[in-house]
Order: C-alpha cells, then sequence, then structure tokens
C-alpha cells in the first residue's frame, strides 16, 4: 500500500521547514528599562548592614516554635493562597494554549451524507449514498513571529502569575507574624494591667478600713475603686483586641475562628537583627518587582505581535484520506483523495484596526514601564521608611526603659510616703498610674520592633529567589 501524502505534500512539508528555519520575529526585543539605584540606604545604620542570609522559613530568626507551627498551617490551609495558586495554573494552561500554535493541527472529519439529484433536467432522478473519511492538516508558518510573541507574552504571564503567588506568599506570612506578636504583646498588656488591677483591689480594701477608722477621708476610697474600674476597662478592652487578633490569626491559617485557641503567654521575644543588604541586591529579592518586570516583557511582546499582524500570514493546509458512494470500498486505495496547499492572508484595508492595535499595544507597555519604575521606587521607600523605623525605635526602646525604672521607683517611695501619712492617695494614684503607663508603653513598643522586623524581612524579599516559583500539582 502506498503513502497517502503523495510526492507533492512531502515537497510542501520540506518547504514548511525551510520557511520556519527562516522565520524571524518583528518588533522590539525586550531589554530591562533603567531605573536610578542609589549606592546605599540612606537610612541603614551599623546594626542592619551587610546582605542578609534569610532562608525560606525566614520567620526562624524569631525563636519561636508556635510561631513556626502557625506559618507551617498558613503555607498549607491559607485559601487566599490557594487562589494565587489556582491562577498559576490557569496562566500554564494559557501558555499551553498559545504554544500549541507552534505545531500543526490535525482533525479527522469523518461524514456520511444521503442525498437526490432532480429528474427536471430531463435525466431520472438518483438517490445515492457518499462516504468521506478525511483527515484535514492546518499549519501557519510563523514567518514573522507572530506566534513567538504570543507564545512569548503568555510565558511571561506565567512567570508574571508566579511571581504574583510569592507576593500572596510573603503577605500571608508576614501577616501571621505581626499578629502572632500582637497577640503576645497584649498577653503581656493583660498580664501586666491584671497585676495592677490586684494591687488596686488589695488598696480599696485597705483604704476602705482606714475611712472606717477615721484615718483618711472618703475621697481617698471613691480614687482607689475609680483607679479599679478604669483599670478594668483597660483590662477588657486588651481582652476584646486579642480575641480579634486570634480570629484573624485562626482565618490565615484556613480555619475558623471558634477552631483556634491559642493560650495567653507574654510577649518574650528577643527583637533580631535582620542586615538589609544594598539597593542593588532588592530588585532581585521582591517579586512584587519581579511581577513588575514580567508585566513589562509581556507586554513589550504584545508590540511584536501586534507589529507582526500588518505582515501576510502564511497557512498551510492539507486533506487526505477517501471518499466514496460504496460502502464497501471506504478504505479501498481507489477511493483515496487528498489536497495540499498554501494559503496567503493579506491585511489590505482594516479600518484602521490594525493601527488601533498597535497604538494600544505601545500605551500598555507604556503603563507597564511606569508601573515597573514605580514598583522599584516602592521598594526603595518602603525599606528606607523600616529602617528609619528600627533605627529610631532602638533608641526609643533604651529611653523607655528608663522611663520604666524611674517610674517604678516613684511608685515605690510615694507608696512608703503615703503609708507614713506624708502624701496625699491622689499622689500615689498617680504614680502608680505612670508607672503601668510606662510599662504598657514598653511592652507596645517591643511588639512594635518585632512587627518592623517582620516589615523588614517582607521589604527585603524575605528568603524569596526567582527559582522557587510553584510548580503545578505542588504548592
Amino acid at each position: 500500500m502506498k503513502p497517502l501524502l503523495a510526492d507533492s505534500p512531502a515537497r510542501l512539508l520540506g518547504v514548511v521547514a525551510l520557511l520556519g528555519l527562516s522565520a524571524c520575529a518583528v518588533g522590539p526585543d525586550y531589554v530591562r528599562p533603567e531605573v536610578p539605584v542609589s549606592s546605599a540606604f540612606r537610612e541603614l545604620t551599623g546594626p542592619y548592614k551587610g546582605s542578609p542570609a534569610l532562608g525560606a522559613n525566614w520567620w526562624s530568626v524569631f525563636g519561636d516554635a508556635e510561631l513556626d507551627a502557625l506559618e507551617a498551617d498558613a503555607l498549607k490551609a491559607n485559601l487566599d493562597l490557594g487562589a494565587a495558586f489556582a491562577r498559576v495554573g490557569q496562566a500554564k494552561a494559557l501558555s499551553d494554549a498559545a504554544s500549541a500554535g507552534f505545531w500543526p493541527s490535525l482533525s479527522a472529519d469523518p461524514s456520511l451524507t444521503r442525498s437526490r439529484t432532480s429528474d427536471t433536467s430531463g435525466s431520472a432522478s438518483r438517490t445515492q449514498t457518499s462516504y468521506s473519511v478525511p483527515l484535514e492538516l492546518s499549519y501557519e508558518v510563523d514567518v514573522w513571529g507572530r506566534v513567538r510573541r504570543l507564545s512569548e507574552s503568555a510565558d511571561e504571564s506565567v512567570k508574571l502569575s508566579a511571581s504574583e503567588f510569592a507576593v500572596v506568599m510573603q503577605t500571608v506570612e508576614a501577616n501571621v507574624a505581626q499578629d502572632y506578636f500582637n497577640l503576645r504583646g497584649l498577653d503581656t498588656q493583660a498580664a501586666m494591667l491584671a497585676k495592677s488591677l490586684e494591687l488596686y483591689q488589695h488598696q480599696v480594701e485597705l483604704v476602705g478600713k482606714q475611712v472606717k477608722a477615721g484615718l483618711v477621708p472618703q475621697t481617698d476610697l471613691l480614687q482607689a475603686k475609680t483607679q479599679v474600674e478604669a483599670t478594668t476597662g483597660q483590662l477588657n478592652e486588651v481582652r476584646r483586641q486579642r480575641v480579634n487578633v486570634e480570629h484573624a490569626l485562626a482565618v490565615l491559617t484556613g480555619r475558623a475562628p471558634s477552631e483556634l485557641s491559642i493560650p495567653a503567654k507574654p510577649l518574650t521575644t528577643v527583637v533580631p537583627v535582620v542586615p538589609a543588604g544594598l539597593p542593588s541586591e532588592l530588585l532581585g529579592r521582591r517579586p512584587d518587582v519581579a511581577a513588575a518586570e514580567h508585566r513589562l516583557i509581556a507586554a513589550n511582546a504584545d508590540v511584536g505581535q501586534a507589529k507582526a499582524d500588518y505582515y501576510p500570514r502564511l497557512t498551510l493546509t492539507g486533506s487526505a484520506g477517501f471518499s466514496t458512494i460504496d460502502a464497501s470500498k471506504v478504505v479501498d486505495w481507489q477511493s483515496r483523495v487528498w489536497s495540499a496547499g498554501p494559503s496567503l492572508y493579506i491585511p489590505l484595508f482594516q479600518g484602521g484596526k490594525l493601527d488601533a492595535s498597535l497604538e494600544g499595544a505601545r500605551q500598555r507597555y507604556a503603563e507597564a514601564l511606569a508601573n515597573y519604575r514605580a514598583a522599584v521606587l516602592n521598594a526603595f521607600r518602603e525599606t528606607e521608611d523600616i529602617l528609619n523605623d528600627l533605627g529610631n525605635r532602638v533608641a526609643t526602646a533604651e529611653s523607655q526603659a528608663r522611663m520604666v525604672a524611674s517610674a517604678r521607683e516613684t511608685a515605690r517611695l510615694v507608696e512608703m510616703q503615703y503609708r507614713s501619712g506624708l502624701t496625699p492617695y491622689y499622689q500615689l494614684m498617680d504614680a502608680q498610674r505612670t508607672l503601668l503607663s510606662a510599662e504598657l508603653s514598653a511592652a507596645q513598643l517591643q511588639n512594635l520592633r518585632l512587627n518592623s522586623t517582620v516589615a523588614l524581612v517582607k521589604a527585603i524579599g524575605g528568603g524569596w529567589k526567582p527559582a522557587d516559583a510553584p510548580m503545578l500539582g505542588k504548592r
């Protein structure tokens, strides 16, 4: 039996290969745009100099096993992360569809037709059945690189989605860490308020006895009760905030709020020092900057594709199979049929459509370029702001520690004076209120420093690397 395609179609396939090898891609090739990069961060102080050495589990620098467990739960079950992962899969599917343009399309179109001819022409009418079993082949020769530009744009969309997945992942990881430290900070405040409340309630009992003995006026008792109620209100508010933060952690880890309960524990985490590195290193470590550049590369490829639409489009088509009116000879060699040949689509007049498409592609590139440069500048600004926060909060924490020590000693001395009858009760109350306020501020400041450290880790890209893009089927 002879092959279905005779010599002429074979020679045609040779021409296809030759045209494919000689094809070129019209439009601009991507070149990374210049962006202003400083030699160093202006707000960088001594402890934060050097290159960061952070892995994917960057939160381990805080040395907290409970935080480690919450982060692991979030990476497995966070729903925002799951949605972002699905978007990577969608982009990959679209990229595969675009890549299909590099290959010929082959389809089978078997048919059975029953027909009758008219008898008005003087000849007898005839009814017959036709059988056809063709294979249809179509292939666009990518002479001007239109298909390649489409595939390039789709590939960059996959990388864009992968970078955006990393942005979501870093945001989730940072939110878990910051909410965890907020929770522990509130635990610390609650412990301080509970301790002070116990002291104030004891003072109410003592002052009440002194009032009955006529040693102090009734106003001292009223002031002591006022202080108890004010502290109780503060404690209730802290507890309310803690419940809400716990709810937020539950959702971040893929749970219903009622399914997560974290026992109270005061904040004891030491603030680690995370080197910030150099501005030039920052651009390769932030997934949002990478996402902006992938969007820019895709827009550049779209310009090339719009330019390729101006050129003729060469398509090779072929058909081979069997056609007969005799059912017993459907696959008989004598029933074979074939056809092959090129078709050339030439856009002679489109009413301005091609010009508008090209201009739209150019403007989308201009938009992506502006967004890329803005992403770079925003990355520098975020890092500078956080370094400024960290540097100033170190000095503030030292000052706050001295304030707490001074307030504690003041409260001790004033209490001794009050017990000796040398000082009125309102002065003792003011001294105790000042001490509590200073302690609460110190706890809040510790929490702010930890949150700023988390923000710095995120600002410098954490432990992300472009090679860490998620693979389909694996999260």
